[in-house]
This record gives structure tokens, C-alpha cells and sequence, in this order.
């Protein structure tokens, strides 16, 4: 611990006016000023009256002082001035935040130890709680439990249930989203905050662990022996990142399986790595299923958020537990075998509480067409937002269409391929304010039922019949013939996806 650090600290209690500050070393202990001092330590506190001293000094030194030194101090030297009545009180409080941050150092240097001679994640996170005496529990990026401690009891009945599942609950999840603490951090630099949820029976100390300026987990120390203090705030994050490596180290092949399918799919969405990607599946003998679609879901609003992305990814995968995922530009997917109603009805309720849109691809069999069916999610995507629908699920059948004619290169103008009949309808509707055209769409979308046409268009049958009859007289259609009805209805499409041009 550095002078100004623990000035810092003894302020919020007492007060202190910094009258020197230099680049203190780390300090080691604490000690009253003696009249006899004449063996100066530049790690060592200082506390008491300067006017004891004698003898000017030759080095720098650290001062906890209620008055004036007589003579200048060295250059470098640390010193603060304290009130009588609170110097006594300030000694004590000084040496116990010193001697805690040294037995902080003391802690890691065993656990550093203990990682170094090969011990495993559980006996090393355990031995830290020990030494702690709080609990721990370590979680990734997507909020699984790596590990955690077994020596104090969770008191907590939505912590013990998430050691107990080995992830976090998405509904967990979400009331950390809400939390004011939880917001009010991100926008702070702090590695280490104090977490209270609704019902919370145990203080909560939170760390993130960080490699590459990226957010890749969590330590969570709960309280249960030892109170929180400073150096719990120091020192959390230190053992997180030691942890965090050593359950890499543990887990290198283990882990292995699930990141090297999720680096294939990445690869084979990479048009410069596809052939070897391909050639390295055929070598290695890399199995998927024997038929298989792809989910993708992309956020409505752009966000930066990481841990947003990270619970959304990580509920991905609890709908679909055999699938594979992968994260490409701003699109999140899932390779998965199969789609269930239930996992369609899932997808559903997500979409709509996460605000996200969902896009499924159709079935294939061969892995190497997997960059095709990624592009078909996506393009159901993109092409359902161009027709104002967001934060559902769309399937790859009902925009296929209108993928084509997205992708149409031909000279010829898309709308010389629209039925002459739609052209009749639109011009004679506008010159006697009738809906022929609205009609003759629903119709057909209704599989020619007068019925459910007419309840769709809220129109008596009559009215219907009429409307169908006058159809007939301008434009000659014969409505049973198979083939016009599949021009009308591509032609329908076709004018829909130019009028939102």
C-alpha cells in the first residue's frame, strides 16, 4: 500500500491535509516517532510529533504528523498532518489497513504458488476462500459457474441455485440487468463493487476479469466470516485473473471441442479461409448432423454492450443445447439440428422481450453449404426489417422472394415481369375509388375462399362476389388456372418489394 492510498482510506473517517506528496514506495510497517530516531526506514509510517525530532534527515521519509516539522524534509518525503485528539485513533486504523494489505500480498503469493506447482481450480479457488474466509464463485463471460468454493455455505437461495445448475438463471440474469449498482458501474473504471439484490442475505463483492481490454468473467466473493474490507477490493481482482488462468490451463482440452466447432463455423463464414476450413474438417474427421438449419438473431438498436450480447448468447444455448454457436459481425447464430415448435414458441417470446430479430434458415445436410444458410437467417432478417417487421421470427420460406429479387442482376426491369392485370386494376381503382386490387391479393391469399377472404377484408359475401365478377370483366383472369395464379401472386410480390425501394 502507497501513502496516498492510505491517506485516501484514513480520510473517509478522519480528518487529514496532505501537505507533501512524492512517489512513496509500498509500505511495510508503522511505527511512533521516538525522540532517539536516528535510523530512518523509507518504508516505514511515521506517526507522532515532528517536534521530537533532532536531527535533520537525509532521506526521504512517510509522516503522520499533528504539527509542523521544524526543518525542511527531504525532497520525495510523504507527509500529512492529523489532529490531536485523532492521532491515536488514526495509528491504529493505519496499521490494521497495513497489516491487512500485507496479509493481502501474503494470500496471493500462496495462491500464486499453488497454481504454479499444478493445483487444480477447485483446490486452489477453495484455498482462497479459506484464506478469504468468504465463499467464491467463478463465472464466465456468459455467466456458467466455472468454479467455486465448497468450504462456507451460500447462504443466498439465487446463488446456491446458480452453483447448483452450474450457470446463472436467465431470470437471475435479468434482475442483475436492473440493478442500479450493476448500471451505476459500468459507466465507473472500479474493478471491484459491492452487489446487493432484492432479498440478498449476504453482501456480495464483485470483480471483473479482463484480458485485452475485454470483459471474459467474474469473481464473486460472498460474505460469511470475514467482513469486506479494503483489501478484499484490492486483492479480488488479482486472484480473479489467477483463477480465471488456471481453470483455462485445467480446461485447455476439455474445453477444447465446443471452441474448435464454433472457430470452424467462424472460418467457414470467412471467404478467405473457407478451402481450408473444408480441407481440415475432411482430415480430421470433424462430425455434424445429418441435417441441420441455422438460428441467427441480431439486436433491433445497435448496442456495445458485451454482457447484453453474453446472457443473449448464452440463452441461445439453453434453447438449443446440441447446437454449435458463432458470432459473425453483429449477428449472433446456432447451428442446430433440428427446430422444434417449442424452441420457434422460445425464439418468440425472446425476440419480442430482448427486442432482437430471429431469422431461420431452411434444412441442409452437407456442413459446406452452412455459409448459404447462415446468409439465408440473415437475409430473413434484413428483408422482413425492410417491410417494417422487427423483433420476431422469421423463417427463410416466407422472404425467400424477396431474397431473389433482392439479389436480381438481369437487365430486364423486375416490373416487366408483373402481370398486365395488376396495372388494370390499380388504374381503374384510382379513377372510381374501388379496392379491385386489395381484393384480388387477398383472394388469392386465401386460396380462392370466399369465405376467409371476406372476413379478412371485413366485407359482406355479396360485396365479395361483386367485387370478384367486376375483376373478371376487366381483366379476363381465369382465377382456377394453376399457373395465373402463381404469376398474380409473384407478381403481388414483386410490386410489394419495389414499393419499398
Amino acid at each position: 500500500m502507497h501513502f496516498q492510498e492510505l491517506i485516501a482510506l484514513l480520510q473517509e473517517n478522519y480528518k487529514l491535509q496532505t501537505v507533501l506528496s512524492g512517489n512513496s514506495p509500498d509500505i511495510i510497517d508503522i511505527r511512533l516517532l521516538d525522540r532517539n530516531e536516528d535510523h530512518w526506514q523509507e518504508k516505514v509510517l511515521y506517526v507522532g510529533s515532528l517536534h521530537q525530532l533532532k536531527n535533520q534527515l537525509d532521506h526521504p521519509i512517510m509522516l503522520l504528523s499533528m504539527d509542523e516539522p521544524l526543518f525542511a524534509l527531504p525532497e520525495g518525503s510523504n507527509y500529512a498532518l492529523v489532529s490531536h485528539e485523532d492521532l491515536n485513533d488514526v495509528f491504529n486504523r493505519a496499521k490494521d489497513l497495513i497489516f491487512e494489505d500485507l496479509r493481502g500480498d501474503n494470500i496471493f503469493f500462496e495462491l500464486a504458488q499453488m497454481a504454479l506447482r499444478g493445483k487444480t481450480i477447485n483446490s486452489v479457488i477453495d484455498t482462497a476462500a479459506q484464506l478469504f474466509g468468504n465463499a467464491l464463485i467463478l463465472i464466465d463471460s456468459s455467466q456458467k459457474v466455472l468454479a467455486h468454493s465448497i468450504s462456507y455455505e451460500i447462504v443466498d437461495p439465487l446463488w446456491a441455485q446458480n452453483v447448483a445448475r452450474g450457470y446463472c438463471s436467465y431470470e437471475f440474469i435479468q434482475k442483475v440487468r436492473s440493478n442500479k449498482q450493476m448500471k451505476e458501474w459500468s459507466k465507473r473504471g472500479n474493478e471491484s463493487q459491492l452487489i446487493s439484490l432484492p432479498g440478498d442475505l449476504q453482501p456480495k463483492l464483485v470483480t471483473r476479469i479482463t484480458q485485452e481490454g475485454h470483459v471474459v468473467g467474474g469473481l464473486v466473493m460472498v460474505e460469511h466470516h470475514t467482513p469486506i474490507g479494503h483489501s478484499h477490493h484490492r486483492l479480488l481482482p488479482l486472484v480473479g485473473r489467477l483463477l480465471f488462468d488456471v481453470f483455462k490451463r485445467d480446461s485447455a482440452s476439455e474445453g477444447a471441442y465446443e471452441s474448435f466447432y464454433s472457430t470452424i463455423l467462424f472460418s467457414l463464414l470467412n471467404e478467405a479461409e473457407i478451402t481450408n476450413t473444408l480441407e481440415q474438417i475432411t482430415m480430421l474427421k470433424v462430425s455434424f448432423p445429418k441435417e441441420m438449419r441455422v438460428v441467427v438473431a441480431r439486436f433491433i438498436h445497435h448496442i456495445e454492450n458485451r454482457y447484453l450480447k453474453n446472457t443473449f448468447a448464452m440463452e441461445l444455448e439453453r434453447i438449443f443445447p446440441k447446437g454449435y454457436p458463432v458470432r459473425y459481425k453483429s449477428y449472433m447464430g446456432i447451428l442446430v439440428p433440428s427446430i422444434s415448435e417449442g424452441q420457434i414458441q422460445e425464439l418468440t417470446n425472446l425476440a419480442q422481450f430482448e427486442e432482437v430479430s430471429i431469422g431461420l434458415s431452411w434444412s441442409f445436410s452437407s456442413i459446406t453449404e452452412f455459409k448459404r444458410h447462415f446468409n439465408q437467417a440473415v437475409a430473413s432478417i434484413k428483408q422482413a426489417q425492410r417491410f417494417g417487421l422487427t423483433s420476431q421470427v422469421f423463417d427463410y420460406s416466407d422472404f425467400n422472394y424477396y431474397d431473389m429479387l433482392f439479389n436480381y442482376t438481369g437487365k430486364t426491369p423486375l416490373d416487366h415481369y408483373c402481370h398486365p392485370a395488376l396495372k388494370v386494376l390499380r388504374e381503374y381503382d384510382k379513377l372510381n375509388n374501388t379496392e379491385l386490387y386489395v381484393t384480388l391479393r387477398a383472394f388469392l391469399e386465401h386460396k380462392n375462399s370466399l369465405r376467409a377472404t371476406a372476413e379478412a377484408l371485413f366485407v359482406h359475401r355479396n360485396t365479395l362476389i361483386y367485387r370478384i365478377n367486376r375483376i373478371n370483366q376487366l381483366t379476363n383472369l381465369d382465377l382456377n388456372n394453376v399457373n395465373a395464379v402463381h404469376a398474380l401472386i409473384d407478381s403481388f410480390r414483386i410490386e410489394k418489394f419495389l414499393n419499398q425501394l
